[in-house]
């Protein structure tokens, strides 16, 4: 586009400038030919002319003088008539051949016809002798002056044509130039109609440019929908006499769809999502923004209470529920949304985005795929959030985080296997849940340092135990899909094994299935350089991952780890039992450990024991423990084991 409007910009300039030149030349060849014209005009008007018209009037009284001789003769007028009719047309003649003389002067022409005027003349006397005496002589000087007054009018024709002549040219040659400068003023014209068209053309093209570029500058530029600028400007302008909502979505888990296929799938799933929420949203009187991402705000003039926002809103999660159909692949999506009344949650764009925010993080917060309506106990929460959040970042550093050891027993003998290691973080004397930080760390990043620092504790620990009872000793430690992925975490294993001299055989890691839903081949391949280092490997709350069993089959892992989830009621679910026992049966058929957390009760161990489970881990052996009562525990096992 940009060498598009280059190019027209450049042939305007040669255009107009074309015109300029011409326009300029146009102007210099009507001035010179003008100039031209009126200096071959003047000689005709002052000269050609005139002359034209006296020889006709020299004609004229050559013919009245002989006309007055023929009526003398013929006795058509007294004598005296005759008389004055000849002074009067002598004098004529010499007054035209007066006039005569500017424009031929004292040239040969003037010479003939004052020498024809002088024959026609020198016979008046020889006419007055005779008229009354001698008819045959005066007849004679009547044939003799007519034919002097012939050859005069001979001779005056020829001066008339002549000077017409002249005329005729000198008007063919105006009549050249003004067609020359009909033809240029022509060019001159077209040349103009031209450029004046490239001109409107341009014109055109550059408001219809600027058109798109006002509309890509309060536009999302994938899916045409107006985007957060356009979005905050329409909330700045709401009336205040009116009810509004406010709902910001987003669409649920869009990043696995660019992380399966790419961006330019999602591009085009997103513009059909789009539409989709844009035709649902207009259907009910709202206005769609896209602000950034898989995050959409919408905007209705209705009540957030009211029946009507209800059907709006189940129209729109409705609508994006239902299948998309995208180049063979069939999608399918769900929409988180927070609501946010305006103006009673919020009079200004920032407060209602911050709150809309708020609403919208809470419900992606409780799993997505529902609308939460905006309270202030969920800017407290988010407050509390963000400040937990930055205390998390100190923790490590003012050795706030602490190791629990939660036992492992063996179902064949009962005895002591080894422990998970649990983090636990004590904030002013008192512990707070993992429920409440973990998810936080994993969501902030803060998890891959956290688990580096559960790491090189949890050698520590082994080393120290295995110095005080001369047991080996394994400590199995949670590793997070974030910490996984991480450029430097086989580097960190590597120098720590280094640095503690551990043996790995005592470290078992436990992974989740989603390890590979990024890059299933480099997690393999990174697994197989873990079980080479020497670590003991396990597949922890198997069962609720994306995994197949295709790639299960590929991990070179020690142990599969059943989650609580299922252990908790295998009792009185049946569908549950079914999972817990093919989990066994098919963790065996592999040739794998297979251990059950959140045993709590006898009746859930003897299940368990009933289906040849190797190990279990929950309340019922024992509670999670610090590093002293672990010890003890430890050493009361080896006792027993010895005894």
């Amino acid at each position: 586009m940009t060498n598009t409007i280059g190019t027209s910009r450049r042939l305007i300039y040669i255009m107009l400038l074309l015109v300029v030149v011409a326009s300029v030349t146009l102007s210099l060849v009507m001035e010179k030919t003008a100039h031209n014209i009126r200096r071959n005009e003047t000689p005709l008007l002052t000269k050609a002319v005139p002359q034209l018209r006296y020889l006709g009037d020299f004609e004229s009284a050559v013919l009245r003088y002989q006309l007055a001789l023929d009526k003398r003769f013929t006795a058509s007028i007294t004598p005296e008539r005759y008389q004055f009719l000849e002074s009067m047309g002598r004098g004529e003649l010499d007054a035209s051949l007066a006039q005569l003389r500017p424009s031929l002067g004292d040239g040969p022409e003037l010479g003939v016809l004052r020498e024809g005027y002088l024959r026609i003349i020198k016979l008046t006397p020889e006419f007055e002798r005779n008229v009354d005496t001698n008819p045959a002589a005066t007849r004679r000087v009547l044939i003799a002056m007519n034919e002097d007054v012939k050859r005069l009018r001979k001779d005056v024709d020829d001066m008339q044509q002549k000077v017409q002549d002249a005329i005729y040219e000198q008007g063919r040659m105006a009549s050249h130039s003004i067609s020359w400068i009909t033809l240029l003023v022509h060019l001159f014209d077209v040349l103009a109609v031209l450029t004046c068209l490239f001109m409107l053309y341009h014109v055109r093209a550059r408001v219809r440019v600027e058109d798109e570029l006002k509309h890509q500058a309060g536009h999302d530029p994938l899916t045409g929908l107006a985007h957060r600028r356009s979005f905050e400007a329409r909330l700045a302008a709401l009336p205040a006499q009116q009810q509004h909502v406010v709902v910001l979505g987003t669409i649920d888990r869009f990043s696995r769809i660019i992380g399966g296929f790419g961006h330019a799938f999602g591009d085009r799933v997103m513009i059909g999502l789009a539409g989709r929420i844009r035709a649902a949203a207009e259907r009910s009187g709202g206005q769609v923004f896209r602000l950034d991402g898989a995050n959409f705000a919408i905007l209705y003039q209705m009540d957030c209470s009211g029946a009507e926002f209800a059907a709006a809103m189940a129209g729109l999660r409705d609508e994006v529920r239902s299948p998309y159909d995208c180049e063979g692949h069939e999608i399918f999506t769900t929409l988180s949304l927070g609501a946010v009344s305006y103006p009673r949650d919020g009079a200004t764009p920032e407060v209602l985005l911050r709150n809309a925010d708020a609403a919208l993080q809470a419900a992606r917060k409780a799993g997505g795929d529902r609308l939460v309506p905006y309270s202030q106990q969920l800017n407290a929460a988010a407050g509390e959030r963000l400040d937990m959040e930055s205390l998390l970042r100190h923790a490590v550093e003012r050795e706030e985080l602490e190791l629990h050891y939660q036992p492992q027993q063996g179902l064949h003998d009962g005895g002591l296997i080894g422990f998970e290691a649990l983090v636990r973080w004590r904030r002013n004397g008192q512990l707070i849940s993992p429920a409440d930080f973990i998810p936080m760390a994993e969501e902030s990043g803060l998890i891959v340092a956290i688990g580096n620092w559960v790491l090189e504790e949890a050698c520590r620990q082994v080393s120290v135990w295995q110095a005080e009872t001369g047991r080996p000793v394994v400590v199995a430690v949670n590793i997070s899909p974030r910490q996984f992925a991480a450029p430097g975490f086989l580097p960190h294993l590597e120098e720590l094994l280094a640095t503690s001299h551990v043996d790995p055989g005592s470290i078992e890691l436990e992974i989740t299935e989603s390890v590979m839903v990024e890059d299933a081949e480099a997690a393999i391949a990174l697994l197989h350089r873990l079980r080479a280092l020497g670590f003991r490997l396990a597949i922890d709350d198997f069962g609720t991952g994306y995994s197949s069993l295709a790639y299960l089959s590929r991990f070179p892992i020690h142990k599969l780890k059943i989650d609580q989830s299922f252990v908790r009621n295998m009792h009185s679910v049946r569908e549950q039992s079914a999972i817990v026992q093919a989990t066994i049966g098919l963790g065996h058929s592999l040739g794998l450990t297979v251990i059950a957390e959140g045993v709590e009760t006898e009746a859930q161990r003897g299940m368990l024991s009933g289906w040849r489970c190797d190990e279990i881990q929950g309340y019922y052996y024992s509670r999670p423990l610090p590093a002293d009562s672990a010890l003890k525990f430890l050493e009361g096992s080896l006792q027993l084991q010895a005894a």
